[in-house]
């Protein structure tokens, strides 16, 4: 780094990779190799993991009681919860008292909305923020490849604790378990980062670029000329951009160019959910 300032190295906490960058991808390419042959190192390389986010796309509703009784005090509660997609604006839950409403932000986008319906002191509302915090926890990792969930309300509607038993802890692992099984009901769904992309090429390679894009699930979104270049605008999931930049340079003889920045994050197409699903499966299997 101290030889060439261009070079920035990074941890991902969410990936937990360790990411180098750089100007681009012949830059990377003569990093990694004068870390092989000048350092003597043998670092192993691949492309940074795509960040998916997990959502859900119904309600759905569940309850868990968690129990456990040792030699002394043991540990009761029950939880009852419903949860639903959330979206801006949406009317509050329905037949429901909601008492209380709190929006979270989450650190990996996308909120959590926390509703409390509880009626006749069934929860006394010192369990509340433990609650929450086993479903907070439970979306740091969601259940289809481990990825962070996000855009859900909770409501929190019925329940039961002990005046001797129940605790912070108990409430915790029953928000938890009540959360992982409504969430499993409510059909969940992967989304993936999707980037606004500029490519500009030579007007008559054109049409190999563009059929290349179509083949990496682009929506192409409009087509302006600049002289004897075309500038492509399109919506492009980041996974299909993987050394595009290589792609690009061979499909325009080294003439092409393109500027990429982050869009919005969509729903991942069935096929290729399945497909996802089943390999962090298999991944979680080997681990």
């Amino acid at each position: 780094h101290r030889e060439d300032p261009t070079v920035v190295l990074g941890f991902n906490r969410e990936t937990g990779e360790q990411v180098l960058g750089g100007q681009g991808e012949l830059h990377l390419n003569l990093v990694k190799w004068r870390l092989e042959h000048e350092q003597k190192l043998e670092p192993v390389f691949g492309s940074p993991k795509v960040p998916y986010r997990e959502t859900i796309r119904r309600s759905a509703e569940a309850s868990y009681r968690h129990k456990k009784q040792t030699g002394g005090a043991g540990q009761f509660a029950e939880v009852h919860l419903r949860i639903e997609p959330w979206s801006e604006g949406m009317p509050a839950p329905e037949g429901v008292n909601v008492r209380g409403m709190d929006e979270h932000d989450l650190t990996t986008g996308g909120k959590l909305v926390f509703c409390n319906a509880i009626v006749g002191g069934v929860i006394d509302n010192k369990f509340l923020p433990s609650i929450l915090k086993g479903i907070m926890e439970k979306m740091e990792r969601g259940p289809l490849t481990g990825s962070p969930a996000r855009d859900i309300r909770v409501t929190v509607y019925d329940g039961k604790m002990h005046t001797v038993d129940s605790n912070d802890v108990s409430f915790k692992i029953a928000g938890t378990m009540a959360f992982k099984d409504a969430f499993a009901q409510a059909d969940p769904q992967l989304m993936e980062p999707v980037q606004e992309i500029e490519v500009r090429v030579p007007e008559d390679l054109m049409g190999d670029v563009m059929t290349d894009l179509q083949g990496r699930r682009s929506i192409i979104m409009g087509i302006e000329g600049q002289g004897r270049f075309q500038v492509i605008k399109a919506h492009t999931p980041l996974a299909e951009l993987d050394r595009y930049s290589t792609t690009l340079r061979s499909l325009t003889q080294g003439r092409g160019t393109y500027s990429e920045r982050f869009h919005a994050y969509q729903p991942v197409p069935g096929d290729l959910q399945a497909r996802l699903v089943n390999g962090h499966r298999e991944e979680e299997a080997v681990a």
